[in-house]
């Protein structure tokens, strides 16, 4: 009697522990599959993020290499240019023979002497009665402008020789062109002032009705104006002089 109730309480306690242990086992391989499906991932994302850094280094250092390489282009090119302007800007190929040649032409395309010439023309053109009792006056004032006019036609003219082409000089005889330009318009011009102070007070400081004082500061304005004009005159000559003469 004793040895069944104790072999049922066994069979019982048997039963019980199966019935709970097959309750039990689907969530523990559950739990054991989650763990390793976590670790799987985690193995996963570490490798992709290290696949990533690589990728975003290699991307950084071909981008930092392209820029280098762009700077350098632009460097080169910058110079490239540069080197360019400054060929083009002292383009000085002439012998000095033929040079000296085409400074010699530039500057006696009209002689010397026409401008003593031109010089007594046109101031005779300004001694004149400008009053309403000179009949010829209107036409006299006409061409005493249409002088005026010509003069600073000469000035530019003399001002555009600086623009002749470097590759007719050498560079030293393209400076003395320069400077030559440079004083025969500074020469024509200080003519012209003079010219148009003689037109506008010779008559008046002549008139004897014009008092003693309005006179003098006439005379004196005239005399200043042809003191420019001579002193800028024997500026042009002496370099007209310098360069016709040279050998």
């Amino acid at each position: 009697m004793c040895r069944a109730t104790t072999f049922n309480r066994f069979r019982r306690l048997l039963k019980w522990k199966r019935k709970n242990l097959g309750y039990k086992q689907p969530i523990i391989i559950m739990a054991i599959i989650l763990i390793v499906l976590v670790g799987i991932i985690e193995i996963s994302m570490n490798i992709s993020s290290g696949g990533s850094n690589r990728t975003s280094t290699a991307l950084k250092s071909r981008y930092s290499s392209d820029e280098t390489d762009y700077s350098d282009d632009e460097s080169t090119s910058s110079s490239e240019e540069s080197e360019s302007s400054s060929s083009s800007s002292n383009n000085f190929s002439t012998d000095i023979k033929t040079s000296l040649a085409n400074l010699k032409a530039d500057i006696s395309t009209m002689p010397k002497d026409n401008y003593d010439n031109i010089e007594n023309s046109k101031l005779e053109k300004m001694y004149f009665d400008p009053t309403g009792a000179n009949p010829s006056a209107s036409s006299q004032i006409s061409a005493a402008m249409n002088s005026l006019k010509n003069v600073q036609k000469l000035a530019d003219d003399a001002k555009e020789l600086a623009n002749k082409p470097d590759s007719d000089y050498t560079q030293d005889d393209k400076n003395k062109l320069t400077n030559y330009s440079t004083v025969l318009n500074e020469y024509l011009l200080a003519f012209k002032d003079y010219a148009t102070v003689t037109y506008q007070d010779k008559y008046t400081s002549e008139d004897p009705s014009t008092s003693q004082s309005d006179k003098q500061l006439l005379i004196d304005e005239m005399n200043t104006a042809r003191s420019n004009w001579t002193d800028k005159k024997n500026q042009w000559l002496s370099q007209y002089n310098e360069i016709i003469n040279q050998q």
